[in-house]
């Protein structure tokens, strides 16, 4: 059997804050494939399976300031805001690192004004330092106690605030430059004041703090923010220490794969009016014409304005629901292509981050050459309509709970996000179901190994539980995919389970090593429930995938100039072992 090549050459650039570096690199791709999800990258595997399909550099969060750009493919489908979902089986052909050039006079003078601002790219949850606040006051990331010298003498909550300060602080935590002169930011600091909402007056409140802590974040401003306080007298000054990204990326590569040919990589993200966003990623190919572009206008708790976004996309996959060794009748691959729109609303809620959204997607099971595909080779339909192509109407609604100490960089706390999908029976299919979804993490902070340096990366629990069911019919690429990077580690994507319903728990212990490196071990498990059979085809049945499975594994986490770095080594309750490379947590 041939073995298939993958070349790609790719390079990401950043334009914010002067030249650092630029990244460049080449690779070539044969079994067994490196995949991602989630922005992992899966490097090796005990299975081999043939390099497919293009790649593209995921959205700007995963380019920013110093940040580690990765080439991947993502397909995206109706759900819960705009939450693209990662694809595994898919070829990641190659890592950038960025390179930023100088911010032009004339935008950086436009945006310093209360009414302008500018957005970087998603920032990182994973890379952040302490900043050093003032006057001995000790920051602890959104959890704030007073210090004099070195003694914590008391707790601030309830004491009266005197004034609120924002201050601006490099990535190392700094808030002066090597001269020795305050750190200026781009942003208006007026109107970073005006999206917090505790003020001077009012009596400190740990909750209040989260509440703006989460606020900044989701402005999608800031690649770091943190909280400090200075004791004056028996009051506080609350500081609002505030790490800017990047304003605008561009993405830009391309490479060859057999799948597609030559193909090239175009993006661009920039920012529109106060805080306003907007992305366009194409990936023009031989055979194929993928893109994804989309406008986005977070809430502004200042005006209590409505946040929105809207897109369209199109992606083309290789599918790991009809993967493994039925594939068509000519014994081709199932490809899916997906396409569609959706539009999206948030605003808070009481204390609940609430998102409705109207969606479209067709999805369409194919061959390589995008000939409409009905059935695999044994027979069974790759469609509910029966016609190749579903069509699905959806309304969505989620709601997000968070008690995390500080959103930017969690070291305890949870995070709880409930959603339900409702479809309409519009287009071909006539499709009636509802996906319903949990997921739940939960940060416990430890102290077995004692460390006491404040920049290594916290020792802690994490334990993360997820859950779904989908009721009605559905079409089979809609079922829950079990294993890959983001659930059973040791399993590829979809090789474990592909059913109606599903459980998954992952446990792990983040501990320190040194100053910038940590080390995980990890527990993960997910069933499909005994739900397998009641997929459309039997996808899994016919495919026999085991459907309950679990992993073991350990890994390295290293801080580096291009943020979080994670290697993670997976053994399954099958004997697969899998070795894993990505950016930031797994959750």
């Amino acid at each position: 059997m041939r073995i298939p090549k993958v070349i790609v050459l790719s390079l990401a650039t950043l334009v914010g804050g002067g030249l650092t570096n630029a990244g460049l690199a080449i690779a070539e791709s044969s079994a067994p494939e490196p995949k991602i999800k989630n922005r992992a990258v899966e490097t090796a595997s005990i299975q081999t399976k043939p390099a497919f399909a293009g790649c593209k550099i995921l959205d700007g969060s995963s380019v920013r300031e110093g940040g580690l750009g990765l080439c991947s493919r993502e397909f995206y489908s109706p759900g819960l805001g705009y939450s693209p979902r990662p694809i595994e089986n898919d070829t990641v052909e190659t890592v950038t690192v960025s390179a930023k050039k100088a911010l032009p006079k004339d935008f950086k003078s436009a945006i310093a004004t209360p009414t302008q601002s500018i957005v970087s790219p998603m920032p990182s949850l994973t890379t952040s330092q302490s900043a050093q606040p003032l006057n001995s006051a000790q920051e602890l990331g959104g959890s704030v106690q007073m210090s004099q010298g070195e003694e914590v003498t008391q707790d601030v909550e309830g004491a009266y605030v005197r004034d609120v300060k924002v201050r601006f602080v490099n990535s190392k935590g700094e808030a002066v430059d090597k001269e020795g002169n305050p750190i200026q930011g781009r942003i208006s600091e007026d109107f970073i004041r005006s999206e917090i909402q505790l003020k001077a007056g009012d009596n400190y409140s740990q909750a209040a703090v989260r509440r703006d802590l989460q606020q900044l974040r989701q402005l999608a401003l800031f690649s770091k923010v943190t909280v400090s306080t200075e004791q004056v007298g028996t009051d506080v000054n609350v500081i609002y220490n505030v790490t800017e990204g990047q304003p605008r990326s561009f993405n830009f590569g391309g490479g060859y794969s057999d799948d597609l040919g030559v193909f090239v990589i175009l993006g661009v993200r920039q920012i529109l009016g106060r805080s306003q966003r907007v992305s366009v990623l194409v990936q023009p190919s031989l055979r194929d014409f993928e893109y994804d572009l989309r406008f986005t206008s977070p809430y502004l708790a200042s005006e209590n304005r409505l946040g929105y976004s809207f897109g369209t996309f199109r992606d083309r996959r290789s599918s790991d629901i009809f993967d493994k060794d039925v594939n068509l009748p000519d014994d081709n691959k199932v490809r899916e292509i997906r396409m569609g729109g959706n539009v999206n609303f948030t605003r808070p809620i009481g204390d609940w981050q609430g998102t409705l959204g109207l969606n479209y997607t067709s999805i369409s099971t194919r061959d390589r050459n995008l000939r409409i595909a009905r059935r695999d080779e044994e027979g069974n339909p790759l469609t509910f309509s029966g016609t190749g192509v579903d069509e699905l109407y959806t309304v969505s609604l989620g709601f997000t709970r968070d008690w995390r100490n500080n959103p930017f960089n969690p070291t305890s706390g949870s995070i709880l996000s409930l959603s339900t999908e409702q479809s309409i029976p519009l287009g071909r299919g006539n499709i009636t179901m509802n996906r319903l979804l949990a997921n739940y993490i939960q940060y416990v902070p430890i102290q077995w190994i004692g460390r006491n340096d404040p920049k290594a990366l916290p020792e802690m629990f994490a334990f993360n539980l997820q859950a779904g069911t989908i009721i009605g019919d559905f079409p089979p690429a809609e079922a829950f995919r079990l294993g890959g990077s983001s659930s059973v580690r040791a399993y590829t994507s979809g090789a474990l389970g592909t059913g109606r319903s599903y459980f998954l728990a992952s446990g792990e212990y983040r501990f320190p090593i040194r100053s910038n490196i940590g080390g995980v071990i990890f527990v993960d498990f997910a069933s499909d429930l005994g739900s397998g059979d009641s997929v459309l085809g039997e996808p899994a049945i016919v495919r026999d995938k085991p459907g309950t499975g679990a992993a073991a594994g350990v890994g390295v986490r290293v801080r580096s100039p291009f943020g979080l770095i994670r290697l993670d080594i997976g053994v399954s309750d099958r004997g697969g072992v899998r070795v894993l490379f990505g950016t930031g947590q797994r959750f």
